[in-house]
């Protein structure tokens, strides 16, 4: 992607349906709004209508999911949301939700990419931000390991290891375009394994998941609704899409790194999120990337 300017949506359009892990129901509304203004959540079920700004500085859990929140206001799952909006490419919008968790959808982020292209997208004269490195980052944390190098574009090598039978290693490899996010990444959907399912519920996450909006892989069988796997490597693709989403709340472009990453997981995302940024506020003198 070649972007040369920031960019919003043209008009406001919504969506519903039960949170993943929360099984709240909700009402998202995508709704434009100013160049420089980044994304922002809105809880417009309580008092004022809080906002909690779309950057790491506001993450407050990472487990299952990825968590905004401030003062008392919380977003949970937040990562396809994000994700479909990075990969659209649209930098700046208000995103309105009627309870605590966006609407999980069919667990992935292509009901949010239809929705936001739909809307359509509005050019801005501003140009945009971008995230610029001064050289390599890496992060490592036992099995996670992570690096990020300059590029003149947007690349994602992501590969998933599990020991089980169903989950052979897997590795995902593309160059970022809207088209290609639509076509091979925005509809890989969520997934866990059959032995985590009553732990998960257990506390207190899950409570909205079911075969209509994850994968649950077995002992010796993938079980799904009826349309069986996307892709061969779903799994992996939805890591990249979640990985895509927790880079977003960066807060700038990020269409100038090459990113490899193995063992994927949100709370790692967030450490790797955290150090491309801070290399980046290392280059400049007035560093503007955290929310004031």
């Amino acid at each position: 992607m070649n972007k040369h300017s920031q960019t919003t949506i043209k008009s406001e359009v919504s969506l519903e349906g039960i949170g993943l892990h929360t099984g709240n129901y909700s009402k998202i509304t995508f709704r434009p709004s100013p160049a420089n203004t980044g994304i922002r959540f809105f809880r417009t079920d309580l008092p004022d209508s809080p906002m909690i700004p779309a950057r790491l500085h506001f993450v407050v859990a990472t487990v299952r999911g990825t968590n905004l929140g401030l003062h008392e206001a919380k977003v949970h799952t937040v990562e396809h949301v994000l994700s479909a909006c990075t990969g659209v490419g649209v930098d700046n919008v208000d995103i309105l939700v009627t309870a605590n968790e966006p609407p999980i959808m069919d667990g992935s982020s292509m009901p949010f990419v239809e929705a936001l292209l739909k809307a359509g997208i509005e050019h801005f004269d501003e140009p945009p931000r971008w995230l610029h490195l001064p050289g390599e980052v890496t992060y490592e944390d036992g099995n996670a390991k992570y690096r990020a190098v300059p590029s003149d574009r947007f690349e994602i090598k992501a590969t998933l290891v599990h020991n089980h039978p169903m989950m052979p290693k897997m590795t995902f490899e593309f160059a970022f375009d809207s088209d290609k996010y639509v076509s091979e990444v925005a509809s890989a959907r969520t997934f866990c394994f059959e032995h985590e399912v009553q732990f998960l519920k257990s506390q207190g996450l899950a409570q909205g998941g079911s075969l209509d909006n994850a994968i649950v892989i077995g002992k010796d069988k993938f079980h799904t609704n009826s349309e069986g796997l996307r892709f061969p490597d779903e799994f992996v693709r939805h890591k990249t899409l979640d990985l895509i989403g927790d880079l977003t709340l960066i807060g700038r472009p990020l269409f100038k790194m090459r990113v490899e990453a193995e063992c994927l997981g949100h709370a790692h995302n967030i450490e790797f999120a955290k150090r491309l940024r801070d290399a980046a506020l290392k280059m400049r003198k007035n560093p503007v990337l955290e929310a004031k």
